[in-house]
């Protein structure tokens, strides 16, 4: 839940510059719901694993950070991504369902995010992303997912509402509660607050981010959140805490609840580092030179201090001797630990192995968790009653392969140099170095897929030895491509050259219009003219010039809309289905004869469409009491609740002629409000009953009746269906008097 970690982290610490490389996830304990990851569960009382054994995660994924709920697990992947495993019962595993998972998979986070940290609660799960937000999802019962809603659940990410401009480099949780570093050194909360958790001087609940009250002038610099209690440190190496204080979490010296963040009772000369929370009523701090201090609840021996002694100071860890600690997390009530060498010790409760020593037996002190042999952690977490832990993997290695087009020119012709590379440890990014022999020809920087392209045209007569030399970065190591054999030579013969390329930016719909970008080029000694480019799918190609001299270029453009007929059947694609389509450009040279290029082809991803869907609400706006001849005014909140644009909303009345919408097109998510009026008629009249007199105008015996109207929205889906909302209706009440009071 709320653990410290040198480089990135749950916990609340800023992530390091060079993030660390990725490994397998090794999971202990309780495992009745799957948190273990392995493909199985165990009785509800009995334990999952003393001992670690290796979640399955999807094939080529390494894992970077983890951490652990009540009964579920999150992972952290190299590529940005977040896996998820475990009970599922509230949405905690954000993968749009409720279904309990025992193997991990990907959070539906949305298109194009990259997450930098996570952090779990009992029942939700946040992640930091690259560009300084938060998303959230899972139980939301106190607010504790931050989007202004208090109650229900969110199976999929939404995103928390920070204040206008702040940027967060750190996120921690609690059981209920959320916690935020800014990039300015305060402190953001949001959630549970009945113990005062979230700083702000209150015991309210908050649904959305407010600042917890930190002494003025204080730059805060690592937090952690706890089971109902919250840590900070500051700049000066000041730890404070705050919310619940029964056990001595506070550790201030006192079993006193505080609603704003209190010192923390350090030793003298003692300077703290990070500090850290549990699933239960710990807290820790870890301390310049490698050790740990603990205060708080000890009915296990979760403090490690050799005792089960509540404490409501810190106390020394009794850490073996040598050992120095780089990261700690806590669970319901036993602690995790990874040391400097890559070791793995911890001790507290025990009764489903969480402890990892292959025994069910309580530990008052640190005990080595029995890893693999020869392995070694890079990150630690911790649910309830269950551990994890990232043991690092074989060492990255990257390959680089080399083509160039064409590989025989004429003088000045230009030539296309593409260098590819791919690495065992993901994506590989930065530099490629192209050399002619020992010559360096210029410098490309690879593209998302992993390829560099440099064109020139300053290769001389003869045969040239290219290679292209991958720089490598943190994760990938360099690499050499094997030589590709370039002759430059007086070419007798004409030829034409063609490239191909998508020019809008995706992703793609049936329904967007894809714009592609031709080059052709005069690869040849001799002019053409009447240049065309064709294409399979692209009508009407058009070229800015028909008549290229000798390594002239030109550029053509044609465009596609992408059909449902085009992706029939689907040809599989990540995240999609691939479209791909043909081009070959032709000319004529001098003496007539047609001069073809070779088949280019060009491939996107074309995204399956979401579900669309509508939902009305509808409500009378006019107060009562009404009679016949009364005008009452409606209002219809109209909301897209699917996954696609929805444009021509409508809403039907079945008696109102004319209902007016503020927007007729609403984006998934987006609502719309409606307006229509009605004069109620003697017509309208249903379900009447006399009342007693004194009812109404006070004059005489009357009839209460009820009118109710029935209302749908419509609007078109962008293929041009037409989507329903259910029925929603409202009912007044109308009073009239009698005939008998007519006849007076």
């Amino acid at each position: 839940m709320a653990a410290f970690v040198l480089a990135v982290s749950s916990s609340g610490v800023t992530p390091a510059a060079a993030a660390p490389s990725g490994g397998d996830v090794w999971t202990w304990g309780r495992n009745q719901f799957g948190q273990l990851g392995n493909g199985t569960t165990s009785p509800s009382t009995q334990p999952g694993s003393t001992v670690p054994v290796q979640a399955d995660l999807p094939a080529g994924t390494t894992a970077t950070a983890v951490a652990g709920g009540y009964g579920f697990s999150v992972a952290l992947t190299s590529t940005g991504q977040v896996l998820a495993w475990g009970q599922n019962d509230v949405g905690q595993l954000g993968d749009g369902t409720f279904t309990d998972r025992t193997t991990p998979l990907q959070v539906h986070l949305p298109a194009g995010t990259t997450v930098t940290a996570i952090a779990a609660g009992d029942d939700y799960v946040l992640a930091l992303t690259s560009n300084g937000q938060v998303l959230a999802w899972g139980y939301n019962e106190w607010g504790q997912l931050g989007n202004g809603v208090t109650g229900g659940e969110s199976d999929v990410p939404v995103a928390v509402h920070l204040p206008a401009g702040t940027t967060v480099t750190a996120i921690s949780s609690g059981a209920g509660h959320a916690l935020a570093l800014t990039s300015t050194g305060e402190v953001l909360a949001w959630g549970d607050n009945d113990f005062g958790q979230l700083g702000d001087g209150t015991t309210v609940n908050r649904n959305v981010p407010v600042p917890v009250h930190v002494p003025a002038g204080t730059t805060v610099t690592s937090i952690a959140g706890a089971d109902d209690h919250s840590l900070a440190l500051t700049s000066t190496g000041e730890v404070l805490a705050w919310g619940y204080n029964g056990r001595g979490q506070l550790g201030n010296g006192t079993t006193t609840n505080s609603s704003v963040p209190v010192l923390v009772h350090l030793a003298a000369g003692v300077v703290v580092t990070a500090v850290a929370g549990a699933h239960g009523f710990q807290s820790f701090a870890l301390t310049s030179t490698g050790q740990v201090l603990a205060w708080g609840d000890n009915t296990y021996g979760q403090l490690g201090d050799g005792t089960t002694t509540r404490r409501t100071e810190p106390v020394p860890v009794h850490l073996p001797a040598g050992t120095e600690v780089t990261a700690i997390t806590g669970g319901d009530d036993h602690t995790v630990a990874l040391t400097s060498t890559g070791q793995v010790l911890a001790w507290g409760y025990n009764r489903y192995g969480q402890v990892g020593d292959g025994t069910t037996t309580d530990r008052t002190e640190p005990v080595p968790v029995e890893l693999p042999e020869g392995a070694a952690a890079t990150a630690v977490g911790a649910g309830n009653y269950h551990s994890l832990a990232v043991l690092a993997t074989e060492a990255a290695e990257s390959t680089t392969t080399l083509t160039a087009e064409p590989t025989t020119a004429a003088p000045g012709q230009p030539v296309t140099l593409s260098a590819h590379v791919t690495c065992t440890a993901g994506t590989p990014t930065g530099d490629v170095v192209l050399y002619d022999d020992d010559t360096a020809i210029g410098t490309a920087t690879l593209d998302p897929d992993g390829t560099a392209t440099l064109t020139t045209t300053d290769l001389a007569l003869g045969a040239h030895r290219i290679t292209a030399h991958y720089q490598g970065d943190g994760s990938c190591p360099p690499s050499v491509s094997e030589p590709v054999v370039v002759v430059v030579e007086e070419a007798p013969h004409p030829s034409l050259g063609l490239t191909k390329r998508v020019a809008s930016p995706g992703p793609f719909q049936v329904g967007d219009t894809v714009e592609y970008a031709y080059t052709v080029t005069n690869t040849g000694n001799t002019a053409l003219h009447e240049v065309t480019v064709t294409d399979d799918q692209a009508t009407g190609v058009t070229c800015d010039a028909t008549g290229l001299a000798p390594g002239a270029i030109t550029t053509c453009h044609g465009s596609h809309v992408i059909s449902e007929a085009d992706i029939t059947p689907c040809e599989p694609a990540v995240g999609g289905c691939a479209l791909t389509n043909l081009a070959q450009a032709t000319a004529f040279e001098p003496a007539g004869q047609e001069v073809a290029s070779e088949q280019v082809t060009a491939t996107i991803t074309v995204q399956q469409r979401q579900a669309a869907a509508l939902t009305l609400a509808k409500r009378v706006v006019s107060s009562g009491p009404f009679q016949v001849g009364d005008t009452v005014e409606y209002a219809y909140t109209v909301t897209d609740t699917g996954g696609t644009t929805l444009h021509d909303v409508t809403v039907h009345d079945d008696h109102i002629a004319h209902v007016t919408c503020d927007a007729t097109t609403l984006a998934p998510g987006e609502s719309t409000t409606c307006h229509g009026s009605h004069t109620l008629a003697r017509a309208d009249l249903q379900d009447c009953h006399k009342a007693a007199k004194g009812y109404g105008d006070g004059k005489g015996d009357c009839e209460v009746c009820t009118v109710t109207n029935t209302a749908t929205a419509t609007a078109n889906d962008p293929s041009g269906h037409q989507v329903a909302s259910a029925p929603a209706r409202a009912t007044v009440t109308v009073t009239t008097e009698s005939s008998a009071h007519h006849d007076g």
